[in-house]
């Protein structure tokens, strides 16, 4: 632990300035605040290997995230989840959007919204998640993201989520993050997690990433690497 300490200190005062176009909501838990931008396709695309608490393991694969904008403001949202549980049949599928709340897009400070429907799987109810998004960008090369949302599944009980991330910039093309994330349910034992993991921006629009996580009180884990790719823009648009 020491010694991951030093390495994140180390990384977090290199003073590398770190910028990229493409803005993803993997591999971390944590959902920027940021949208896509307008006629813009995102895809993020991953696999995921983890153990549960009970002991039994289960491997997603491919679990996509495919994200459209509508407007500077605002991105529909399609994620679908595949598991080998069900012959890498589709597993649970979410339809939503987020919204971007500033009304100064150049503030580093950024705020949004995102609410999904979760379509029932089998023996499970309809759902809805709702969940603010905040971020603090390119503060001494420290990036900073946190959530707070609550899933509700109708004729049951609901959860609240939490998330806090940190990120920075080891290279132009390589970023990393450290976060805690987990789960507060009424009647149970909160459930707190860690996960860290790394990027590489292959291209503008294209990036790479690999991540790993641990139950903090109790005995989850898994393994996760994917990619994620954002339509070019136009020749007629400017850079931001």
């Amino acid at each position: 632990m020491n010694k991951g300490l030093f390495v994140f200190l180390f990384i977090l005062f290199s003073k590398v300035l770190f910028s990229q176009d493409i803005i993803t909501d993997r591999p971390d838990q944590t959902e920027s605040a940021v949208v896509v931008g307008e006629k813009k396709i995102q895809i993020e695309s991953g696999i995921l290997n983890q153990q549960e608490t009970d002991g039994e393991r289960r491997l997603s694969a491919p679990i996509n995230l495919f994200r459209y904008g509508i407007s500077k403001k605002v991105e529909l949202r399609l994620n679908l989840e595949h598991s080998e549980e069900i012959n890498y049949g589709i597993e649970s599928i979410e339809i939503g959007s987020k919204i971007n709340l500033n009304k100064n897009q150049n503030s580093l400070t950024k705020v949004g919204f995102l609410s999904h429907l979760l379509l029932p799987k089998k023996d499970e109810n309809l759902g809805i998640m709702n969940l603010i998004s905040i971020s603090h960008d390119q503060v001494e090369n420290l990036s900073i993201g946190y959530n707070l949302g609550y899933t509700y599944f109708f004729n049951e009980s609901g959860f609240l989520k939490y998330s806090i991330a940190l990120g920075t910039g080891i290279s132009k093309k390589i970023g990393f993050f450290i976060e805690t994330y987990g789960e507060v349910e009424k009647s149970k034992i909160p459930r707190s997690n860690f996960d860290s993991g790394f990027t590489y921006l292959v291209k503008d629009n294209l990036q790479i990433d690999i991540s790993f996580g641990i139950g903090i009180n109790n005995e989850m884990n898994f393994q996760s690497m994917g990619f994620s790719w954002k339509s070019k823009k136009n020749k007629t648009q400017t850079k931001r």
